[in-house]
């Protein structure tokens, strides 16, 4: 039975929910509008998926891409997929090679500290057993009497072998890691479903992008209101503080910025270009003069590396976006 695009939409959900930002951009490229936009509407409800789905749609995946249609795929459909398959080879892997659980023994006495904290005695006594004997044994003598025996008296109630366990273990440091990185980060993200759609959107060409909001606009307005505070386009750049727009700016080559700002609007482009610095927008203009025709492929392709490395920045702090009077 052939599958229906829905049914494949929805594993893309998932798949791109479990390793996010790690998908190659041609992924997406290969992506129809409308398949993009039933992807986008699983994203704002995503639902539950338990560790057997995961593995199960991970291996599907996998195994697409590494069967015949990637082996008899010509032209330049092949390259992209042999170039995804060989992306996927070095970074899923990896991820699997070290568990969660497996990366406890490198935790020390403050990183074990972080994660345990608020947490019942069992899941402290989950957490200890699994770590480096060392320094769990100094995050116990912190402890108060009583709780030190309560955590040594639970430890009796763990199943070593359960596979169960393992898997709950796993679960839970990761969400409680990632929730440590976004509290030092200061990042708060009050729908994950947005976040992910404005990630996916940030990804494709700006003028599909902003085709798709504007679709999902007239289906769901608080969904499109939401994907906004998370999609980010060249106009964002005006948004950057004086300081450090130059600053973001130089990180690119002044030819793939000359070729980027050739698709912005001209009122738009000379703001960000009045507030630069005077030799970098010298650069800029250098390669505009002398470089010839630019399709509209390749301008779209140098706004999204501007506008995911934008996005990165401010994910990570580096940056802040100010509103624009």
């Amino acid at each position: 039975m052939i599958e229906s695009n829905a049914s494949k939409i929805s594993k893309a959900g998932v798949l791109f929910q479990l390793i996010g930002n790690y998908l190659p951009p041609e992924v997406f490229d290969l992506l129809s509008s409308e398949e993009l936009e039933i992807l986008l509407d699983r994203l704002n409800n995503p639902g539950k998926t338990n560790a057997r789905q995961e593995k199960r749609i991970l291996s599907e995946f996998n195994e697409i891409l590494s069967g015949d249609r990637i082996r008899h795929a010509t032209g330049s459909e092949s390259g992209i997929r042999e170039r995804i398959l060989r992306e996927l080879e070095t970074l899923v892997p990896e991820t699997r090679k070290t568990t969660e659980i497996e990366n406890l023994r490198q935790k020390n006495k403050e990183d074990l500290s972080l994660i345990i904290s608020g947490e019942p005695d069992y899941t402290i006594a989950l957490v200890l057993c699994f770590s480096d004997p060392d320094q769990a044994s100094l995050v116990v003598e912190e402890f108060p009497i009583a709780m030190r025996e309560s955590i040594i008296e639970e430890i009796k109630n763990v199943d070593f072998h359960s596979e169960k366990v393992k898997d709950d273990l796993e679960r839970f440091l990761i969400f409680k890691t990632n929730a440590i990185i976004s509290d030092k980060n200061h990042i708060k993200v009050k729908d994950p479903g947005s976040k992910k759609a404005a990630e996916l959107l940030n990804k494709i060409s700006p003028n599909l992008s902003q085709d798709l909001v504007s679709k999902i606009r007239k289906k769901n307005p608080g969904f499109a209101e939401d994907i906004g505070e998370y999609l980010f386009s060249m106009h964002d750049l005006l948004k950057i503080g004086r300081n450090g727009l130059s600053k973001f700016v130089e990180k690119f080559h002044p030819i793939v910025l000359a070729c980027a700002f050739r698709g912005v609007e001209t009122s738009v482009r000379e703001k960000i270009f009045s507030a630069l610095e005077p030799w970098l927008l010298k650069s800029i203009i250098l390669e505009t003069d002398s470089m010839g025709p630019v399709s509209l492929a390749e301008i779209e392709e140098a706004q999204k590396g501007i506008i995911e490395k934008l996005q990165d920045c401010v994910n990570r702090g580096e940056i802040k976006l100010w509103k624009v009077k």
